[in-house]
């Protein structure tokens, strides 16, 4: 890897590394909320640190390396983000938005969501989540994300509420889906907006 790329990549070690700086500081997490609030900001850090890096200005190999490297510094963070998770997921039902705050919740969700390495860990609580949804616990759009991306990335079935796109001539359009005629009716049926606005959300991204 050539030092332009090396440093690239160390944006997204260094990321990881001020987070934690910043939460050894803290006092110690008195409750499981803190502790999900913390892990939110862990699951993001990477992320966050790679949306800002532009990795077109190096050579196409050097592009492919980096994406590596990158997806090597993050995965082993979700890797330690779901074991501190397991140990507070509930043993029947979902974290309720209720008790534990709309931040922590958000967190256990981003981080089952990350865990495409533990398909089983995300059909477990997949009906979890969409029992919370119904009961105000837990929003739509999780479910929808969730359900989706294991009908598509494990199960080998259409997506059902298209939250999962594709490039397709130069425009973003929900990849597979089952029962393309009432997308709508099925999205509004867990309280997310139209297709079509949804997909406005990804007109900034470049689609070639």
């Amino acid at each position: 890897m050539t030092p332009e790329a090396a440093a690239l990549v160390a944006l997204i070690h260094l990321a990881y590394t001020e987070v934690e700086r910043r939460q050894a500081a803290m006092p110690p997490a008195a409750s499981d909320r803190d502790r999900l609030e913390r892990l939110f900001d862990l699951d993001q850090a990477g992320r966050d640190a790679m949306a800002k890096i532009d990795l077109s200005q190096l050579p196409e190999e050097q592009q492919d390396l980096a994406v590596t490297a990158i997806a090597r510094e993050i995965d082993a963070h979700d890797l330690a983000n779901q074991a501190a998770l397991k140990k507070m997921l509930p043993k029947t039902g979902w974290l309720k938005k209720s008790e534990v705050g709309d931040k922590a919740e958000a967190a256990a969700f981003l981080i089952l969501r990350h865990a495409v390495n533990d398909p089983a860990l995300m059909h477990a609580f997949l009906p979890q989540i969409e029992a919370a949804v119904k009961q105000g616990e837990a929003s739509g759009d999780q479910y929808a994300l969730m359900y989706d991306r294991i009908a598509l990335e494990f199960d080998h079935k259409k997506q059902r509420y298209g939250s999962q796109v594709s490039c397709v001539g130069g425009q973003w359009v929900p990849s597979e889906l089952e029962d393309p005629d009432h997308l709508d009716d099925r999205r509004r049926s867990i309280g997310l907006s139209s297709e079509a606005d949804y997909l406005k959300s990804f007109e900034s991204w470049p689609c070639n």
